[in-house]
């Protein structure tokens, strides 16, 4: 998790306090790379800047999050969406999740500690995929060298 404060994480949410509010706690938390969004548009444009995630109201007034989290997936598949709304609906929260968001937080007293909560647990989930990823290539790589030896071995033999 040593690059956890250095990722790169976009608000975007139509109302001013929530905005200011959540750049306020990540700051306070050591994040460094906050940038924040009024309207789903906006972040669009600024979307092939490559955010690692996106903290995500879904009503927007342009648009709903759940039209912004497909732009998202479709965009990058590993941007990892974290969704904060005050809708406390389980079809759009089911929705979200299906749809590829890392989690879905009911606005409310405890939401400030809910989101440093989820993004612990997703620099976790971070950090696991990391380590199979490292995992996957050494023993592809390992099963390759083995399988070019046994050619290897094949080919003397039968020459």
């Amino acid at each position: 998790m040593a690059k956890k404060f250095e990722s790169k994480i976009y608000v975007v949410d139509d109302d001013p306090f929530c905005l200011a509010t959540y750049d306020n706690h990540l700051r306070a938390q050591g994040y460094k790379h906050i940038t924040c969004f009024s309207s789903g548009q906006d972040f669009l444009q600024k979307l092939s800047e490559d955010p690692g995630i996106v903290l995500l109201d879904h009503d927007l007034g342009d648009m709903t999050g759940l039209e912004l989290l497909t732009e998202i997936k479709n965009f990058n598949s590993n941007i990892f969406v974290i969704f904060a709304s005050a809708r406390q609906q389980h079809e759009i929260a089911a929705a979200s999740l299906k749809n590829g968001a890392f989690d879905y937080i009911i606005k409310d007293d405890n939401v400030l500690e809910h989101i440093t909560l989820t993004l612990n647990k997703l620099f976790v989930v971070q950090d696991y995929l990391k380590k199979k990823k490292r995992n996957n290539r050494f023993f592809f790589f390992f099963s390759l060298a083995v399988a070019v030896s046994m050619i290897i071995s094949f080919l003397y033999e039968t020459f």
